[in-house]
């Protein structure tokens, strides 16, 4: 007994079914957690070694190489890239296998480092080990600004705003930026130092022996065992004011300023021209987005209700609760216009109303089971699962359209029997349902075998909701639909044969023989529609990751030509801040932000408003006109297109920074000078000059000190040293001694400063050191424990990755490189672009075979498929047809686009050729079983088409961005473009194909039986 039979014998069995389903749906659709994008924790560790005050050349040999060489033992590394700056040193390793165990790796690397922990600096007090998954990105980021300053109000704002706003459900952490927290400062005073004696070794033995906590074992007294905890913590300020320094009761105080203060801040942050002091809050890897952003803004407000914070002003820079929910509305109501489009299409074939909702009513019962099943499944509701489903729109009706007008073609030749109809007209078309149904969601099954990373990941999303809803309509249109269609009347289309469709069915059959008895001219059609097609293939641009909108927001970057304070880099950063404010209403500028640093990094973030039609052309404007620096070279790019922010880059790679720079210095003019790239520089920090400060072993020696001893002594001179933290109540405050404004120390300071040798001689510390002043960048790079140094560029105009991949790999290819010395593409845009192409090409074939292997199965044969598949290779034409006429570029969701679409097309193949196999066996000539096969399955196959195309309009009309700017619409004109060029192209020449074919068929099998001997069997038969 088939699924129509059962319906149809327990019709109320079949309609709770559905209820129950569709209840469970909704009450589970209620319950689905809103997200930006699918969780994706990515297969890398990263390990932070800070080491304040330094140079990126000691970080680089003491930090940086040891911990390369511990980390490169792990097992599974695709790469490793470090980093080394005058704060500490960065080392990400990344692994080849995204199902690398992030935590036990993270472990490992911990089980590494901490074996070599002695042959790093004894002051590296600690590291930080981690990995980044997008649930780690903050959900909320506000501003605070008040009628003061806001900077040095750190513990008000701890107090009033983090700790409220932790405790809220949902929030994992509350990150302060812009205020810094307190710390202890003993501030010592050379002078003073120098006049008491006091030498620095002495100094820095004393302070590390106290503000102690330990234990020290246990002892019995009387009948009692008791814990022994010696405690030397510093209860207050004065205590520590008053430590005795050396034998003649010299205190502290008598050589240092003890005092409670913000710590100094290296860098600096405002928006709109005021300091930016703000709040970053982070949510639970579990909690709903949504909930907890609006629960957080909610306790915000709470907060700002009293009386003495009224003056504090609140401004929400960035909401990813909102913006979720606003693109899921964007694409929800462009879902919904589709369908009502959808609706109007299957209503102007059937002009049947409750037909039309007969079939349309498979539309929302597949959507709710399948939020039902992405709830049971642990699959979010974020943009890309959604983008699944809204896709899926025009092709559920697609199987119950068919099935209708099966059953409607077999009410005309049984009338009177509704149930025989209905019966027999599903069991006509079954087979080609499931085998259409199945092609669909098999294209998806390649990214389940392929490499896994976060394409692979992204595209499961939209794989589920496809499939999932795809295979609901299935069982709607082979239970629910005979069951509703036997209990309705036939519509008056069906039987009115001088109605539009009639008419243009007639016309169709008329052409379709002419086509199959001229079979040369049908050959020569195609051989031309082929030749054109190949026109828009060559002239569509490519780019993976790019093609989109143009992105709202744009980077203004800054390349310092020296050594500069803060204070100076913030008057550079400043006067740029000046121009854009003063032409922000030229430049349709919404919000100015900038952040810099006395370490060299700055930037200022330009946000356009909303509605500006090009913001790429204010960009090139803002270029054009910005300030001139002697200080640095200032530029701008804008933000999105790939992950790169817009930017390409290729990698030198030697073993000397400083030919690396040599060969940098000669290849960016030669970069600089064709017109596809823009801002072409290297990306190595900022040149620098740097007092370099070597120890004389043998002088040391002579002294009785070692050159790791004078080293440490350099380094309090001028970093400082951190002690023991400070308890103060409920927190710990650190600590740190170092000389009055060391910050600003010359040659001439340190010339002032002794140590004292063990025979008690006074030893002047310039005399074990030399000291040079040099040429030095800012940072150090290495890539797989190579010194590496970056140039990078941005996009001139509408240059795509390909294309600027072209000119780098040209220039590159004419530099002469000495000896050991070479570039590499590696990390970059470029290899990002590369192995996303390769992969979807891979992913395209298998599902090219697979839908073969399918329909081989279902025809048992090898030829037919082959004439469904040429309806893939004309959607493709129409793929690149669409996209040349909209000059629209093809990205990686073009890729994924085309996936859906060959299901699609695969789909209405197979229904056309199963009928017409059909008539064969019911013993009708093969053209008239052509022409008439064809002509039967004519609106079926044109309210498919009209209903997915149409559903796919809203979409591609869209500029909804996710994935770092990656635009949706891509996607839903390919499936628009190709089903649209497919369709009329395979209803025109699909029939002539296929008698090609088969004439191909029965004449190999005539030479195979001559070959063998075997007589001819008589009339050929007339089935297939």
């Amino acid at each position: 007994m088939s699924v129509a039979e059962l319906s149809l014998r327990r019709p109320v069995t079949t309609v709770m079914l559905f209820v129950s389903m569709f209840v469970i749906g909704l009450i589970a659709a209620v319950r689905l957690p809103l997200e930006a994008l699918p969780s994706l924790s990515y297969p890398a560790v990263f390990v932070q070694l800070p080491y304040l005050g330094s140079t990126p050349e000691e970080v680089e040999r003491m930090v940086l190489r040891p911990a390369e060489e511990a980390l490169a033992t792990m097992s599974g590394l695709e790469r490793m890239q470090g980093e080394a700056n005058a704060d500490g040193a960065f080392v990400g390793v990344f692994y080849s296998d995204w199902d690398t165990d992030v935590q036990i790796a993270a472990s490992e690397a911990r089980e590494r480092l901490d074996a070599i922990r002695d042959e790093l600096p004894d002051d590296l007090q600690r590291y930080f080990v981690g990995n980044f998954s997008t649930d780690d990105q903050a959900i909320l980021q506000v501003r605070l600004a008040g009628e003061t300053d806001l900077t040095g109000s750190y513990e008000m704002i701890e107090r009033e705003f983090q700790r409220p706003l932790e405790r809220v459900p949902g929030v994992a952490k509350v990150d302060i930026v812009g205020a810094p927290p307190n710390e202890i400062e003993v501030a010592i005073d050379p002078e003073r130092l120098g006049a008491h004696g006091i030498s620095l070794n002495e100094l820095n033995t004393r302070l590390r022996t106290v503000n102690f906590s330990l234990s020290a074992g246990q002892i019995e007294a009387g009948q009692q065992r008791l814990r022994v905890q010696p405690v030397g913590e510093m209860a207050n300020l004065d205590q520590l004011r008053d430590l005795v320094i050396n034998q003649s009761g010299l205190r502290l105080r008598d050589i240092a300023d003890v005092r409670l203060k913000p710590q100094r801040m290296n860098y600096g942050r405002r928006l709109d021209g005021q300091p930016a002091v703000g709040l970053e809050i982070f949510k639970e890897r579990n909690a709903n987005l949504v909930e907890v952003s609006t629960a957080a803004l909610a306790e915000i407000d709470r907060v700002r209700e009293r009386t003495d914070l009224s003056h504090i002003q609140v401004k929400v820079v960035e909401n990813l609760g909102e913006d979720v929910t606003s693109s899921l509305l964007e694409l929800a109501e462009a879902g919904g216009v589709g369908l009502v489009l959808s609706i109007a299409v299957l209503f102007f074939f059937l002009r049947h109303w409750p037909s039309t909702l007969m079939v349309t009513l498979a539309i929302p019962i597949c959507f709710v089971m399948t939020l039902g099943f992405m709830y049971f499944a642990g699959v979010t509701l974020n943009v890309l699962s959604l983008m699944g489903l809204l896709l899926a729109v025009g092709m559920l009706v697609d199987n119950a359209v068919v099935v209708v007008e099966s059953i409607y073609q077999e009410r005309e030749r049984l009338p009177g029997q509704p149930m025989r109809a209905s019966i027999v007209g599903t069991r006509n078309v079954a087979i080609a349902l499931s085998a259409g149904t199945l092609c669909h969601c098999i294209v998806f099954v390649p990214n389940l075998f392929g490499e896994t990373n976060d394409i692979s990941i992204f595209m499961t999303q939209i794989a589920i909701t496809i499939s999932v809803s795809l295979l609901a309509s299935w069982l709607v249109a082979v239970s629910l639909i005979p069951m509703l269609s036997a209990r309705m009347k036939t519509p008056p289309a069906v039987r009115n044969e001088k109605g539009v469709i009639q008419r243009l069915q007639a016309r169709y059959a008329r052409f379709l023989r002419w086509t199959l008895e001229h079979r040369g001219w049908s050959v020569l059609g195609i051989l031309m529609i082929i030749a054109v097609s190949i026109v828009p293939m060559t002239q569509t641009k490519f780019d993976m990751f790019g093609g989109g909108e143009d992105s709202t927001e744009a980077n203004v970057f800054y390349q310092w030509n020296g050594s500069y304070t803060k204070e100076q880099i913030s008057e550079e950063v400043r006067r740029v801040e000046a121009f854009l404010n003063d032409n922000r209403e030229r430049f349709q500028i919404q919000q100015i932000y900038s952040w810099y640093s006395e370490q060299g990094w700055a930037g200022t973030e330009v946000t356009f408003r909303d509605g500006v039609e090009k913001p790429s052309e204010l960009v090139e404007a803002i270029g054009k006109e910005l300030p001139k620096s002697a200080r640095a070279k200032i530029g701008i790019g804008e933000r999105g297109g790939n992950d790169d922010g817009g930017k390409v880059q290729v990698q030198l790679v030697g073993d000397s920074t400083q030919e690396l720079a040599a060969l940098a210095k000669d290849i960016v003019p030669i970069l600089a000078a064709n017109p596809e790239l823009r801002d072409v520089r290297v990306d190595a920090g900022d040149q620098n000059s740097e007092l370099t400060v070597r120890v004389d072993r043998d002088r040391a020696a002579a002294f009785g000190f070692s050159a790791q001893e004078v080293s440490q002594f350099v380094s309090l001179a001028l970093r400082g040293a951190q002690l023991r933290d400070f308890r103060q109540g409920d927190r710990e405050v650190p600590v740190w001694v170092r000389f009055e404004d060391a910050e600003h120390f010359g040659v001439e300071d340190i010339a002032g400063l002794t140590v004292r040798a063990a025979d008690g001689r006074t030893v002047p510390l310039m005399a074990m050191v030399d000291v040079a002043v040099q040429p030095a960048a800012t940072e150090i790079s290495r890539t797989n424990r190579q010194t590496t140094l970056t140039i990078q560029a941005g996009l001139a105009g509408e240059t795509t990755v390909p294309e600027a991949r072209e000119v780098m790999e040209r220039v590159m290819g004419n530099v002469s490189f000495p000896a050991g010395y070479s570039y590499s593409f590696d990390g970059s845009a470029f290899q990002r672009d590369e192995d996303a192409g390769a992969q979807m090409v891979f992913n395209l074939v298998i599902a090219l075979v697979m839908i073969y292997v399918v329909m081989a199965a279902v025809f048992e044969s090898l030829i037919f498929p082959s004439a469904i598949m040429s309806c893939v290779l004309f959607s493709i034409f129409g793929v690149f047809w669409l996209f040349w006429l909209t000059g629209t570029t093809f990205s990686v969701m073009a890729f994924i686009g085309i996936l859906v679409l060959m299901g699609v097309v695969v789909n209405n193949g197979i229904v056309m050729i199963e009928h017409i196999n059909n008539l064969r066996r019911k013993g009708l000539a093969r053209t008239d079983a052509l022409v008439e096969g064809s002509r039967e399955r004519l609106r079926p196959i044109m309210m498919t088409m009209g209903t997915a195309i149409l559903a796919m309009v809203p979409i591609g009309l869209s500029d909804t961005q996710v994935l770092g700017g990656i635009t949706y619409f891509p996607m839903a004109r390919a499936v628009a473009g190709g089903l649209a060029f497919s369709t009329v192209v395979s209803l025109l020449f699909l029939p002539t194909i296929y008698a090609i074919l088969d004439d191909l068929r029965n004449n190999t099998a005539r030479i195979v039986r001559r070959a063998r001997g075997v007589p001819a069997a008589g009339p050929q038969p007339r089935t297939a």
